[in-house]
């Protein structure tokens, strides 16, 4: 049955029910009301100043005709209600049917919104000229879902465009590589180590693309075992394995308790990615400062390094994948979280390094964990990016 009809058919239920009712409740009334004997009583009749003593044969004859003229009235009484009672309950069907479709109208509208979308016009909206109601909110609500499906799938080609570009660099070195090898119809040994040199580079810069593909996609699928984490332990983690002089950059530390209930694995690796990164992107003698505690119902994890001026106005875009501070174009400083969420994985440090995927993978797990990020940059030079995580009480 379609909507439509079952609410008629509702419509028409409740008004039967409720006219019986009402029909059942006046019966009564007249039935109470009409008197089931006759009014001449069993004494004596006063009529003229006169005493008159009835036979009771007469008597009875006026009880019974009583009797007979009030089921008379009853029952024609019960026949009309039922005639009047089956006339109204056919126009209710007729009135339920229209009012209806004239109610389920604007339902229609969204079914027919909704069966002519497709990727190709996800930027078209909704159009409901309606008050505040149920129906405007459930449009408002589904331009919002398009918004957000719209926003995903141009996503998804830049990310797919940018990634096949990316992709495709390494292979073509290595080609290169080969080919200018095999041109050479007497290779020394000295060339052909450096054709493979050059193979081997790009094949590493494959692998860590790779990698980055498979953990960003992996940051995204869901949390399916939570557990306690510390992100002052996962700093210092990070900070041993990097070393207090990385790269020739100075790190120093400001570790206090931040627990929240996370992915240990993916917390690490975006430890790992913020730590890389700003000693990555930093200047010879440079320095990077990481910091842990709690704020305001927030797990915190800091980190602020020296280094060239980023914009303030391209601070945002280096969270999206495959954009590097010198690809940089306008975009917003605060990234929000999402409602991604992650799977444990193994907690590998390999490095992101060049491959433009670091602080993308960052925003990710962030999202996974229903936390924020936000960056600013730093007047001399350098980034700070701060990321907040739910806090997790001690002990839970």
């Amino acid at each position: 049955m379609s909507l439509r009809l079952r609410l008629t058919a509702l419509y028409s239920g409740l008004f039967l029910l409720a006219g019986g009712a009402l029909l059942t409740i006046t019966y009564l009334l007249v039935a109470r009301a009409l008197p089931q004997r006759s009014l001449l009583g069993g004494g004596p009749v006063e009529y003229g100043g006169l005493r008159l003593e009835l036979p009771e044969s007469f008597r009875q004859t006026l009880d019974q005709e009583a009797t007979e003229q009030r089921s008379a009235a009853l029952g024609e009484l019960l026949a009309q209600s039922a005639v009047a009672l089956t006339l109204t309950t056919v126009i209710a069907v007729v009135l339920g049917w229209l009012m209806a479709g004239r109610v389920l109208r604007p339902l229609r509208q969204v079914i027919d919104a909704a069966h002519g979308l497709s990727p190709d016009n996800l930027h078209e909206r909704i159009e409901l000229h309606r008050p505040d109601d149920e129906f405007r909110e459930l449009a408002d609500t589904m331009n919002a879902m398009l918004a957000r499906l719209d926003a995903g799938f141009a996503f998804q080609r830049r990310f797919a465009a940018t990634a096949s570009h990316e992709l495709r660099t390494p292979l073509t070195v290595q080609r290169s590589a080969v080919e200018v090898a095999l041109a050479d119809p007497n290779p020394s040994v000295e060339s052909l180590r450096r054709m493979a040199t050059k193979v081997i580079k790009a094949t590493e810069r494959h692998e860590r693309l790779i990698d980055s593909l498979l953990l960003l996609a992996r940051s995204q699928e869901g949390i399916v075992q939570p557990a306690a984490v510390d992100l002052a332990t996962v700093a210092a983690a990070v900070i041993d394995d990097i070393g207090p002089d990385g790269e020739g950059v100075r790190i120093t530390r400001e570790l206090r308790p931040g627990r929240t209930l996370g992915d240990q694995p993916l917390l690490e690796r975006l430890a790992a990615n913020l730590v890389e990164n700003a000693v990555t992107n930093n200047v010879p003698g440079g320095w990077v400062h990481i910091r842990t505690g709690t704020h305001q119902g927030y797990a915190m994890l800091e980190v602020t390094n020296s280094g060239p001026y980023v914009p303030p106005a391209v601070v945002g875009t280096l969270f999206e994948p495959f954009r590097r501070h010198e690809e940089n174009r306008p975009g917003p400083v605060r990234t929000p979280a999402g409602q991604a969420s992650a799977v444990p994985m193994r907690s590998d440090r390999k490095s992101t390094k060049g491959v433009g995927l670091g602080l993308a993978i960052v925003s990710a797990i962030t999202s996974t964990h229903r936390g924020w990020i936000n960056a600013r940059s730093r007047a001399d030079g350098g980034l700070q990016i701060s990321v907040g995580l739910p806090t997790h009480p001690t002990g839970h």
